[in-house]
């Protein structure tokens, strides 16, 4: 009976190790394999990896569009007798944008009786910003060298961008609201095109 108990206790001990994530290559290796325990109502507190994927896709739009403008338009234009802003100008828009969302989403949860806060949001988009981010990474390299399915790389991180404020709208804002999960989706782009424009 001992042995038993003692066999329970370690399995308890490895069950929370297992549970807990000492980097960030492990928390990108944990969503990827399993991908749905980030639609759980619960905070798990890896707040701060959100944050950074968020971060990191945000930098990897900006080098996208360096990428691209150096691809399609005289570099040496580039290198000091032009607007260095132009390079900014998308990922500021989306930076914008996404902060907006993380406030709207947090308020009309809140009237909606849930009580997330802005870590719970930056939890959970940055977590299914992983995949998008991957995608971004692999389309960069190949839009250098001009293979042109790398179009096809960035138009999906860019759909899953949205997919991503759709689920969190669905399954958190708007609890099983469909029609005001769509709205969020078309709210979040009319207002990054918005901002764009205006930049």
């Amino acid at each position: 009976m001992e042995n038993q108990n003692e066999v329970l206790e370690k399995k308890k001990g490895n069950n929370e190790n297992e549970g807990k994530l000492g980097n960030y290559f492990q928390y990108v290796v944990q969503v990827i394999k399993d991908p749905d325990h980030l639609l759980s109502d619960e905070t798990q507190s890896k707040q701060q990896f959100g944050l950074i994927t968020l971060i990191a896709f945000l930098g990897l739009i900006l080098l996208s569009n360096i990428v691209g403008i150096f691809a399609y338009l005289d570099a040496l234009r580039y290198l000091g007798f032009s607007d260095y802003f132009d390079y900014f100008e998308r990922t500021i828009a989306y930076a914008a944008a996404l902060a907006l969302l993380m406030f709207v989403f947090k308020n009309v949860a809140n009237k909606n009786g849930k009580t997330y806060d802005l870590n719970f949001f930056f939890e959970k988009l940055g977590a299914l910003l992983v995949v998008p981010a991957i995608l971004l990474i692999v389309s960069i390299p190949l839009e250098l060298v001009d293979i042109t399915i790398y179009s096809w790389f960035s138009s999906l991180a860019y759909t899953f961008l949205h997919l991503s404020i759709f689920l969190i709208s669905y399954f958190f804002v708007a609890k099983n609201n469909l029609k005001t999960a769509v709205l969020f989706v078309a709210g979040f782009y009319f207002v990054y095109r918005v901002i764009f424009l205006i930049l």
